[in-house]
């Protein structure tokens, strides 16, 4: 079962680089039976009509403090062509975060859809997008 560690709660309000709009971020530790799995980032984007929240996902060893086993996946989730409901399509990760350890292996969108984490990198965005108390809401429960 997947839970948030609170503990690990973040947040931080920026300016969009395109558009001025205000970027809302946050990121926690996710646990996977009450053991800390995977971090996740999330920017959540408001552009008018289209609202789209930019995922990245750590997987790794924690409490260590090392990183050589860390591996990071991205995706956008937002509206996609072709449906009326948002999607989560995988990106290459953590292309605007900073080389920080914590990060390890950047996966391009290739290497992610390919690695034998994938199933577990779509089941955290599954979670988060539904349970986040930025994400969810972002997505959901607004006026158009």
């Amino acid at each position: 079962m997947l839970t948030f560690d609170e503990g690990w709660r973040g947040g931080t309000t920026h300016a969009c680089d395109c558009c001025g709009n205000a970027s809302r971020r946050t990121w926690a530790m996710v646990n996977r039976d009450d053991q800390p799995y995977a971090v996740f980032f999330a920017a959540c984007y408001d552009h008018g009509h289209v609202r789209e929240t930019w995922i990245d996902v750590v997987f790794g060893t924690w409490g260590q403090g090392e990183y050589d086993d860390h591996v990071t996946f991205g995706c956008r989730f937002g509206p996609v062509a072709g449906s009326d409901y948002p999607a989560a399509t995988a990106v290459d990760a953590a292309e605007v975060a900073s080389d920080d350890a914590l990060f390890g292996q950047k996966l391009t969108r290739a290497e992610a859809l390919s690695h034998p984490r994938v199933k577990e990198f779509w089941e955290v965005v599954d979670f988060v997008v539904l349970s986040d108390p930025l994400v969810h809401p972002h997505h959901y429960e607004h006026s158009a």
